[in-house]
């Protein structure tokens, strides 16, 4: 994504937070980014694509910070979920993205609906098996539904916080919730109870990921990424790796178009030929769901 396409975001991530996404036009974005309709559309064939976008920009800045907190709280893994949600809410509520995804429910827009429901998948994914990493292997049984029960109780606190207007804050929240979490799921391992099957759950969410379009592709880009930037020293080969990656997202970013697999397979080589990328397990893993969504686009 060059710059040009950044700033279009960035004009249109602050109208998205002003108007909300259903009543900016394309006008709207026109008039704030400074271009012409033509250049508009060189780079975005909808506003529904250019949301896909954004919203991938989003998740992708997210992976990336909530991976710093790790840094800092690495060795105590409660300690450091829950400043992970912390985080996570905090730039959700900032970048007012629960109200653009909110919006959007009411429109016919088939990718997009499928991106923001494979987006809470793998949200709700990671904070499954982050339990499995806080709490005792005799409680695994359980913690399906402790993952469960902790996305419903923030979700209706949120809710019901907004509702009333009342200055809870997320710290707060988030350290309560936890609380009655682990209470809870110490119990019911006690107890011997349990609702859902989690290997149930990992069969859909496995088959989810296969058969629409994926929030993988934002994790897997991330990571690509944060190598390219650590660990290519010549800035030229830096430089070809980026874009190259960027452009692979665009173009499985398309809302209205097919990607052009022969071209995505072209970057994919490119970055094969990259010397200190090729043996990388995060190249391969990367590979390995762009090969996917291809193979299901075509």
């Amino acid at each position: 994504m060059n710059q040009k396409q950044l700033d279009i975001l960035g004009h249109t991530h602050q109208l998205f937070m002003e108007k909300g996404y259903v009543d900016t036009s394309v006008q709207d974005i026109l008039e704030r980014s400074g271009i012409s309709k033509g250049t508009f559309y060189k780079y975005f064939s909808s506003k529904s694509e250019l949301l896909l976008s954004l919203l991938s920009s989003l998740q992708e800045s997210l992976i990336l910070q909530r991976e710093k907190v790790a840094i800092k709280y690495k060795g105590d893994n409660q300690k450091l979920f829950e400043e992970q949600i912390i985080f996570m809410l905090s730039f959700a509520e900032q970048n007012k993205i629960p109200e653009m995804i909110e919006s959007t429910l009411v429109l016919n827009e088939v990718k997009t609906f499928q991106y923001i429901e494979e987006l809470k998948a793998a949200t709700f994914n990671w904070i499954y098996e982050r339990f499995q990493e806080i709490f005792p292997s005799k409680t695994s049984p359980y913690l399906f539904d402790g993952a469960v029960l902790l996305e419903g109780m923030l979700n209706n606190i949120f809710k019901m916080n907004k509702a009333l207007n009342y200055p809870l804050p997320i710290e707060q929240i988030v350290r309560y919730c936890m609380k009655r979490i682990e209470e809870i799921v110490i119990e019911v391992a006690e107890q011997k109870e349990q609702l859902f099957n989690p290997s149930v759950y990992s069969a859909v969410f496995n088959e989810k990921t296969e058969s629409h379009f994926s929030t993988e592709l934002t994790r897997v880009t991330a990571k690509l990424k944060r190598v390219i930037e650590n660990k290519l020293i010549n800035e030229e080969e830096q430089k070809k790796g980026l874009e190259f990656v960027t452009f692979i997202s665009d173009e499985l970013l398309q809302n209205d178009t097919e990607p052009r697999t022969f071209i995505i397979q072209s970057s994919l080589l490119s970055l094969e030929k990259i010397n200190t990328l090729a043996q990388t397990k995060e190249l391969e893993e990367y590979k390995e769901v762009i090969t996917t969504l291809t193979r299901h686009a075509s």
